[in-house]
């Protein structure tokens, strides 16, 4: 994989790797929320001699710059999909891991001419259902922070933040707008209009996009295949590698 730099429009860098290797089906790998290229790299390396591999740091992590607005989700689908289109990659197939799952979602929702297939592994394209308790703790969150602007600093109160924010607010520096954005979309509206063939991979453990969202994407997809990982977690890739034998068999056919 060789490591290369795209200079966007209004000068933000996109960092990306690719395989180079030209005349096969292209395939675009896009991480979760605070991953980076990096995080898919074994089970796209496995894949290197059959397809030709990009896989992209989405703005705003590894190396590639922030928006410089409070992107959403449908912003950072047509930036990643104008980048594809200004290096000459007219045709591929997308490869989406939780945040990354719901961009390239959007991608074929937008741009169906250009992808020929789409797999989903853990993609938040459906907003979270919540219990009475979840809603209380959020209440008492919420309270709790009104009147700590009263009473404490703006740093005392950022700390504070830290320590019971969730795992990807606390490791948001710098992307937090974003994050409180893309966290309360839901794009299941849009499901029975895509038209690219899907196929999902989900960990039946997975407790950030519950295994209840891939069963509800399964059946409103038009055309789509799906595969749970009994012990699988919200990177069911490292309970179970069947994903790569499965991406061969689902964009080589």
């Amino acid at each position: 994989m060789i490591e290369k730099e795209y200079l966007t429009a209004d000068g933000r860098v996109i960092s990306y790797c690719d395989n180079e290797a030209y005349g096969k089906k292209v395939i675009v790998f896009l991480h979760g929320w605070g991953c980076d290229k990096e995080n898919l790299r074994g089970i796209y390396l496995s894949l290197s001699d059959d397809l030709r591999i990009i896989s992209i740091d989405l703005p705003g992590f590894g190396k590639s710059n922030r928006p410089i607005e409070t992107w959403g989700s449908l912003d950072y689908a047509k930036d990643i999909a104008d980048f594809l289109r200004s290096c000459g990659i007219e045709k591929y197939s997308l490869f989406g891991h939780s945040f990354g799952g719901k961009i390239a979602f959007l991608i074929s929702h937008l741009y169906p001419q250009c992808v020929e297939k789409l797999i989903l592994m853990s993609a938040n394209v459906l907003r979270n259902r919540h219990g009475l308790v979840w809603h209380w703790k959020v209440g008492c969150y919420k309270l709790t922070k009104f009147f700590m602007k009263i009473f404490y600093s703006a740093e005392k109160i950022e700390k504070w933040k830290k320590h019971f924010g969730s795992e990807d607010y606390k490791n948001s520096d710098g992307m937090r707008d974003i994050l409180v954005k893309e966290v309360n979309e839901d794009f299941s509206s849009l499901l029975p209009g895509i038209k690219v063939p899907v196929f999902l991979y989900w960990g039946k453990k997975d407790t950030a996009t519950p295994v209840w969202m891939a069963r509800k994407i399964n059946r409103l997809l038009p055309d789509c295949g799906m595969f749970i990982v009994e012990n699988g977690t919200h990177y069911p890739f490292l309970q179970d590698m069947r994903i790569v034998s499965i991406i061969k068999t689902f964009i080589l056919n």
